[in-house]
């Protein structure tokens, strides 16, 4: 292996923007009608930590990729490739939070024709 190379831990989470509700006034036994004005609109955020493994003077590294919406192949492929400016031609060893099984066909194709990747 490479002895230039950062060691990337990526994971992605989204969230629903709808309201939190803990408690409520209805009567015992029946079920409240709760109304708001809010639509269910959902945000998901990628978050990769860096830390190269030679060079001590780059320190640990946060990078993170808001979005609307939900992630998908080409998303999740956007988020990499600002990964590969970020690490500027150094080696990636990158740790997903997420089997690399599970991951599709694309994603997996894609990862397969990039040299400066190594994932675990």
């Amino acid at each position: 292996m490479n002895s230039r190379a950062w060691i990337l831990f990526l994971d992605e989470s989204g969230v629903s923007l709808g309201p939190q509700v803990r408690r409520t006034y209805a009567p015992r036994g029946r079920t409240p009608l709760l109304r708001h004005r809010l639509n269910r609109k959902r945000a998901s955020m990628a978050g990769a930590l860096g830390h190269h493994s030679t060079d001590p003077e780059r320190g640990a590294r946060l990078r993170f990729h808001p979005k609307p919406g939900s992630y998908d192949t080409a998303g999740l492929i956007e988020v990499l490739e600002r990964m590969k400016v970020f690490c500027r031609g150094d080696t990636v060893v990158l740790v997903w939070g997420r089997p690399v099984r599970s991951l599709g066909r694309a994603m997996r194709a894609w990862a397969d024709g990039q040299d400066w990747l190594t994932p675990t």
